[in-house]
């Protein structure tokens, strides 16, 4: 930006001169010309940085949004992650092929499922053959 300015105070530096001549400016009007050139540069220059100022404001914004959607979107992907599984609370006699074959699982003949159920709560299944009363599992759910 300040390259293409001084670019153009030199073009205009060396034009006013040759415009002085065709159309007989004096010394003074070309002065003139020049400091009102220059200060329109000044106020353009001024307005270019308000506008930077402007521009790093929207940015800082536009992160903060970015943050904000990687938040609700994280948020969006658990609700979801949540609402695939239904719970199922043991009870006294089931064990998992029993409980997969249940109709408020997955109804009979799906006892193979039972692997399924077993995968969605490894972190309290620790032998698929022992489940005891009261713990809840989660039923994955397509």
């Amino acid at each position: 930006m300040k390259r293409t300015v001084t670019i153009v105070i030199a073009i205009l530096l060396i034009a006013i001169p040759l415009l002085a001549q065709e159309e007989k400016y004096t010394e003074e009007e070309a002065i003139e010309l020049i400091t009102a050139y220059e200060a329109r540069e000044a106020e353009a220059n001024a307005k270019a940085n308000e506008e930077q100022v402007k521009i790093e404001s929207l940015k800082a914004s536009l992160t903060e949004l970015d943050g904000a959607i990687a938040d609700i979107e994280a948020e969006l992907k658990s609700k979801k992650e949540e609402k695939a599984f239904d719970i199922y609370i043991v009870k006294s006699g089931d064990w998992l092929c029993k409980l997969a074959e249940y109709p408020k699982v997955y109804g009979k003949g799906n006892y193979i499922r039972w692997k399924d159920i077993y995968k969605a709560n490894k972190d309290i299944i620790k032998n698929p053959n022992l489940i005891y009363p009261n713990w809840k599992l989660k039923i994955p759910r397509p």
